[in-house]
Order: structure tokens, then C-alpha cells, then sequence
């Protein structure tokens, strides 16, 4: 998933993200084809307010129903399973199976490395294979001349036969000696000939024992800038068991090649193979004390021992440390939220040492146990900017610093990273929660061992993490959370607005902070300085702005010309997305109270009708009428709502998670609502829980549930309150509901 804006400096993007996008458009004021439900899928009913629940309704299924695929691509996961695991009659229409299936998949096909890294599962691109798509090894300046003496790579293709990407660039740039059959020549061959170009692959025959390849001379490249090495590339036979090929390296001080300075090559994993037909593998050369400097020339032991072997080479390229910081929690956090509505014993035991494991690596690698907040010391994600402004107001090029880390790709979070930090926060809770409930429910079958953990240690961190994430990253003088502290010790603070709000959502915010964050963003408390203030926060209508101070110098490498978009124009920089509307709502609700929540709510129905009047989001937005243009499908826009941005299917689960308060946990269904005084009563029809459907009605005294399936397993239902079923005369504090029937509790 991309937030960009600028289609003429992010071109090498706009194939994937034009190829095969189609979007369905209200035609008329009217319920269209497009926003009728199908009989069986979630809708709400609002007692005296019939127009905004259908209007919700029709809502949520067009949005569900519009979106291009789901896969595994993880960025979005925790979004899409708070947005869809309750719903009832949802088919997928891609895959024709419950969407509750198609998350069951699509986490069980999420890949961990061997450390516990989670693969981020993007699209295929020539950047490293489990991170983000971009920077590229070609955006190291931005031209070939700046690019030279940072960054290097051959690809051995006559054309972009994969798709975009990189091939917009080398083809403008015209360069012999980076792609086509011009790429070989240079290289140094021993033991082994060139057959040339075969079927888009550089083909070498072996001519003797143990053949090397060894890359041209005047072609250097910046260690700094290439953390990683990836090969993409086939042989022909097996290689000898135990046996594996290797690269070496020469630095500038280097007069030959040796042993000291070498990294074996292990094929790894990679969804892409499929794509290149290659082996791909992927070195991870910035670990080696002697990988430093200039670099003037690699030789790749293709066969050690070896003879009679023939090798297809597609690329070889220095890659960034694209990783997401994010990738661990998120998909730990979407686990979390597939089993607690569904009860799924067999995903969990299948999945949980998997969470463990991603919960692990960011208590270590990410520094979480040792300085109660996470410190990303992957190589880039030092939280600095990829470029520096003049005084002149020209730029000047830090290539390799500022390397995204999150949903907002071209802002160089990192470092000391508060998002990571609260994202660390929910999932130790989580995880304390779900290793509580493994404990002491030894029928589920759930392995402990050795590592597993201990709930109250997970929880006392948690509130050590809490503590020092809310001294370290709150900023007295704004009133808010600042994005990072980067690798110089500079706070970066541009007003972001749903770093606040998420905040509120996951309990990292303090009682005080969440107030102080809700007068800001409502417009009460005003941040001198900030380029918006009071009413204009919510320019765009449906949900606050993404950020409320102008930010003109904070991005990665590739971002190069921020001024040239207006304020607004871009997502990162004033624009907004509408899915994000859930946590505005929810922290309304918990800060402000159910009526304030309700307005908003309200405000937002009547905008989206609005809307459809107008002929759908596409033809609101025409021509930026409304002050800015939707992004998505390859166009540039400020306003992320449809195409790629599926998580515009979250706010109608505020109705579901905060007004009627329906909150399943690893072995209990809490439920606490909060009605507004302007609806008496709230029903949600069609909600899944536990494998089975149920319509939900609450009002101030009752909540009646209409199981109509057999669950999973039981379902044990705790009300906040005091409670009783119609008709007994003792409360109680939990309920279980086992058969179908109806179920009707009344205050005690």
C-alpha cells in the first residue's frame, strides 16, 4: 500500500497501482446496485434515526464489497480484522468463502524469518523482498550521475517485462551498463563463458572447476547504502549437500580478495520467486565488521567445486533495509483479533508460538525489555530525513537515512519510535491476555513451553512501557505525542492527529494526554503555530486532519519536492484518510462521551449522502472542488477513500466495539453500552461471534441477543454492570449461551 502524491516523482509505482483497478459508483441518491446488501449481512437499526443506519448499513456493505482483494499484505491486516471479523453474510467475492476464512488463510500464510521478523507481503518490486517496496537502490540521488559511487545494480533484461518499477528509471536514464545485454560486459570470468542474454536471464557455462564472476571495474558503491545484497538467480543440477556459494568483496584499501571478507549465500524464501522463476537470496552484509567504506568490486563463487553447471542470472542489486518496524505487532494484533470473535482453538494452537515469536523480536531486536520503548536500530531507520534543505533553498541528498517504517511510508519514522512504542504497548496486553487465558484453560490444548510467557510479567512491562513511552514522547509544549526522537536527538512534531487518537484506542494515552489531545483536535485548545487550528482540523469533514502542522523538510529519500503539493494535497501533509474516522469516533467516545461521539457520527452519514448525490467519492472530489483530490489507482490526491484504501470498511465497527460496546477476549464476550441520548435503542443484526450469527439489541435496561446458530464453543457473555436474565431473580456476572434462542438481560 502506498500514501503518495506525487505521481511525476513516485512514476516507477503507477503500473501496480494502475493494473486491474475497478470501482463501483453510486448512480443515483437512491439505494444503487452498488450499496444494497445482499439478505444475511451485518446492518444496524437505530431507534428513531432509520435514515443513519441505513445510510451506515449501506455503507458498510459497499465498502466490504468494493474492495480489489484481500491477500496476505500485512500493512492493513489489524485494520481489515477489526473491520470484518463481526460480520455476518460476508462473502468475499474473490475468493467466494466467508471473510472470516480468507483472514484465517492469509494469516496463516504470513511468513516470520528465521529471527522473527514478519514479512510485510507487498507486490513484487526490486527492493528487499520482505520489507517495503521502496526506496530502490536507483533512488540513492536523484539522478544516475548523484546515484554512482552509492548504489549499484545489473539487471539483465532487454525491458520490464515484471512490471514498472525500476524500469521507468533505467530506461530514462539510458545506462548500458545497468540492464540489457550491455549489463555483462565488464565483468570478469573465470572459469565460466557468457552465453549472453537467454530468455531474459544472463546465461554462464561453466568452463572448469569452482567458476567466479566478478563485477566491473569504475562501478563502486557506498556500503552505507547497501545493507543488503540480493541475487536473483538459477542452475542448472543441485549443488553438493552442505556446499553453498559465496560473495566476496574488495573495499578501496583492498588489493585482493580473501576469505575475511566473505558472505554465503542461502537461497531465502520469497513470494517473488514465483514471479522471477529465479532463486532468490537475500545477504545480510551490514552485520560484517569489514562491509564498510566504498566498495569497488564483488566476486560471486557461483559453484564452489564445481563443474559442468550453467547459471541464469536475472539481477543483482544492493537493496535498502525497506523492514517494517510495525509488521511484528500488526500481525500479532490481527491474530488477536481473528481469534478473540471467532474462538478458534486450532488457529491459535497453529499460531500461537508464531505470536510469541513476533512479540519476542520486538522485545529484543527492537530493544523493547531493555529501554521500555522500542529504538529501531535497523541501518536507515534512524529517524533523520533523506534530505537536507539549503539555506538556498536547494537540496542536499542523505541517501540511506529516513527509511520508512509504517502505514505513512514517506515519513521517516524511526529511531526512538512512539508509533512502534504504543503498537508494543497493545501487544504485550494482548499477549498477556491471551497467555492468561492458555493457563488457565489447559483443555484448549494450547502449548506453553519454552517461549511462552508469564501474564504478569508481559503486564507490569506493558505498564513500564506505558510510563516511559508518555515521559518520553509527549511533548509539553504542544500537547501531543511527537512521531520520533531521531537518531541526533530531535523530536519531530507536526500535529499527528491519529497518533494521538490511536493512542487513546490501544489505553497508551494517560487520562490527562487523551484530554489534552481531544481539545487540540476538537478545536478547543489551539497549538500556536500549527497551520491548522479550531474548525479547519476538520476541513475534510468526515475526520480530523492527518497532521495540523505543515511539514516541508521530514521525508525519506525518494520524497524530494514536498513544497511543490499544496497544504492538504497530499495524505501525509494535512490530507486525511477515511477509514482512520474509527478512531476519532472511539476516542470521542471514550474521552467525551457517547452524544459527542454520536455527532460526529452523525456528521459523517451526512457528508457520505452528500456524497452520493454528487455520483460517488470519485465524482465529489472531481477536479479538487472540494479544496483537494482523492488519491488512489496510481492518481495523486490528499484524501485516501477507495481503490487501494480498504480500511475504509472501519467506522461502522465503532457502532459494534464502542456504542453497543461488544468486546470478545481470549474467554469471555464482554459487553458495555454506551448509548447517546438521542438513540433509545441500537440493534445490529447478523453480528458473528464465535462461528454463529446473532442480532443484538441494547437500550438503557435490556440487551436481548438472538443467537441463531450453535457457537464454536460456549459463549460466556460478561456485562459491565449488574445484571440479570428476565425473570430470575439473582444477578450474575456472566451469562452462558450455548444453544440458540433468545437471551434477554435486564438491569438488577
Amino acid at each position: 500500500m502506498f500514501r503518495i502524491s506525487d505521481a511525476a516523482t513516485w512514476s516507477i509505482l503507477t503500473v501496480w497501482l494502475t493494473a486491474g483497478f475497478a470501482q463501483g459508483q453510486a448512480t443515483g441518491p437512491e439505494t444503487p446496485p452498488a450499496y444494497a446488501a445482499p439478505p444475511g449481512f451485518s446492518r444496524f437499526e437505530f431507534e428513531g434515526r432509520p435514515a443513519d443506519a441505513r445510510t451506515l448499513s449501506e455503507y458498510l456493505w459497499y465498502h466490504f464489497n468494493q474492495r480489489l482483494g484481500n491477500n496476505r499484505t500485512l500493512f492493513n491486516k489489524e485494520y481489515l480484522t477489526l473491520a470484518d471479523m463481526w460480520l455476518g453474510g460476508a462473502v468475499d467475492r474473490h475468493r467466494g468463502k466467508p471473510v472470516q476464512e480468507v483472514h484465517r488463510e492469509d494469516l496463516g500464510g504470513v511468513q516470520i524469518d528465521d529471527e522473527g521478523y514478519v514479512h510485510s507481503h507487498q507486490h513484487f518490486s526490486h527492493a528487499h523482498d520482505h520489507g517495503w517496496p521502496f526506496p530502490l537502490w536507483t533512488q540513492a540521488g536523484p539522478g544516475p550521475d548523484q546515484v554512482r559511487g552509492k548504489a549499484v545494480g545489473w539487471h539483465f533484461q532487454a525491458d520490464g517485462r515484471l512490471g514498472g518499477w525500476i524500469w521507468p528509471t533505467l530506461a530514462a536514464w539510458q545506462r548500458p551498463e545497468y540492464f540489457n545485454a550491455t549489463a555483462p560486459e565488464g565483468w570478469t570470468l573465470y572459469h565460466c563463458r557468457s552465453a549472453g542474454i537467454v530468455e531474459n536471464r544472463w546465461r554462464i557455462e561453466s568452463t572448469g572447476p569452482s567458476p567466479t564472476i566478478t563485477s566491473p571495474e569504475g562501478m563502486t558503491f557506498d556500503a552505507f547504502n547497501a545493507p543488503f545484497l540480493q541475487l536473483r538467480w538459477k542452475r542448472s543440477g543441485q549443488s553438493p549437500a552442505g556446499v553453498l556459494p559465496f560473495l566476496e568483496w574488495l573495499r578501496e584499501e583492498d588489493g585482493e580478495f580473501g576469505p575475511d571478507r566473505r558472505v554465503y549465500i542461502h537461497p531465502t524464501p520469497s513470494d517473488f520467486s514465483a514471479v522471477t522463476g529465479c532463486t532468490h537470496a537475500i545477504m545480510t552484509m551490514y552485520r560484517h565488521p569489514l562491509w564498510q567504506g566504498t566498495i569497488k568490486r564483488l566476486r560471486l563463487s557461483l559453484a564452489p567445486g564445481e563443474s559442468d553447471v550453467v547459471f541464469d542470472i536475472d539481477s543483482l542489486f544492493t537493496a535498502y533495509d525497506t523492514r517494517h518496524a510495525i509488521n511484528n505487532p500488526v500481525f500479532v494484533l490481527a491474530c488477536w483479533n481473528y481469534f478473540r470473535w471467532t474462538g478458534d482453538l486450532v488457529f491459535l494452537r497453529a499460531n500461537i508460538n508464531r505470536m510469541r515469536m513476533a512479540t519476542r523480536y520486538q522485545m529484543t531486536v527492537m530493544g523493547g525489555l531493555e529501554n521500555n520503548h522500542i529504538l529501531n536500530s535497523w541501518p536507515g531507520h534512524d529517524g533523520l530525513p533523506g534530505w537536507i534543505r539549503n539555506p538556498d533553498g536547494t537540496t542536499t541528498p542523505r541517501p540511506g537515512h529516513g527509511i520508512g517504517n509504517n502505514y505513512y511510508d514517506l515519513l521517516p519514522f524511526g529511531w526512538k519510535d512512539c508509533y512502534a512504542t504504543m503498537q508494543y504497548y497493545a501487544v504485550l496486553r494482548v499477549m498477556a491476555e491471551i497467555e492468561r487465558a492458555v493457563q488457565e484453560n489447559p483443555g484448549w490444548g494450547i502449548p506453553l513451553g519454552t517461549i511462552s510467557m508469564n501474564p504478569r510479567m508481559l503486564r507490569d512491562h506493558a505498564d513500564a512501557v506505558r510510563e516511559i513511552g508518555n515521559e518520553l514522547f509527549w511533548n509539553e509544549q504542544t500537547g501531543r505525542y511527537v512521531a520520533c526522537i531521531d537518531r541526533e536527538g530531535q523530536a519531530r512534531d507536526y500535529g499527528y492527529t491519529w497518533l494521538g487518537l490511536e493512542a487513546i484506542w490501544y489505553g497508551f494515552a494517560t487520562e490527562e494526554h487523551a484530554r489534552a489531545i481531544m481539545d487540540w483536535i476538537c478545536g478547543r485548545r489551539i497549538v500556536e503555530g500549527d497551520t491548522s487550528t479550531g474548525a479547519d482540523i476538520y476541513r475534510w469533514r468526515f475526520g480530523p486532519r492527518a497532521s495540523t502542522l505543515r511539514n516541508e523538510e521530514w521525508y525519506g529519500q525518494g520524497w524530494i519536492s514536498p513544497e511543490s503539493i499544496p497544504w492538504g494535497g497530499q495524505i501525509q501533509d494535512g490530507g486525511a484518510v477515511l477509514g482512520f474516522a474509527f478512531y476519532d469516533l472511539m476516542a470521542r467516545l471514550r474521552v467525551q462521551g457517547a452524544d459527542d461521539a454520536w455527532e460526529r457520527l452523525a456528521a459523517i452519514l451526512q457528508w457520505e449522502r452528500e456524497v452520493r448525490a454528487a455520483g460517488g467519492y470519485r465524482s465529489y472530489y472531481a477536479d479538487g472542488k472540494q479544496g483537494t483530490t482523492l488519491q488512489g489507482g496510481g492518481t495523486a490526491g490528499g484524501i485516501g477513500i477507495d481503490f487501494e484504501f480498504y480500511e475504509s470498511s472501519l467506522p461502522p465497527a465503532f457502532v459494534i466495539e464502542g456504542l453497543i460496546g461488544l468486546a470478545p477476549r481470549a474467554d469471555v464476550v464482554g459487553i458495555n453500552p454506551r448509548l447517546p441520548s438521542a438513540l433509545p435503542a441500537i440493534t445490529a443484526r447478523d453480528v458473528m461471534c464465535y462461528g454463529a450469527r446473532m442480532d443484538i439489541q441494547v437500550a438503557a435496561d435490556r440487551i436481548v441477543i438472538e443467537l441463531k446458530d450453535p457457537p464454536r464453543r460456549e459463549i460466556i457473555l460478561e456485562p459491565e454492570g449488574s445484571w440479570k436474565l428476565e425473570g430470575s431473580q439473582a444477578p450474575s456476572d456472566r451469562f452462558m449461551l450455548v444453544e440458540p434462542g433468545r437471551f434477554v438481560l435486564v438491569r438488577s
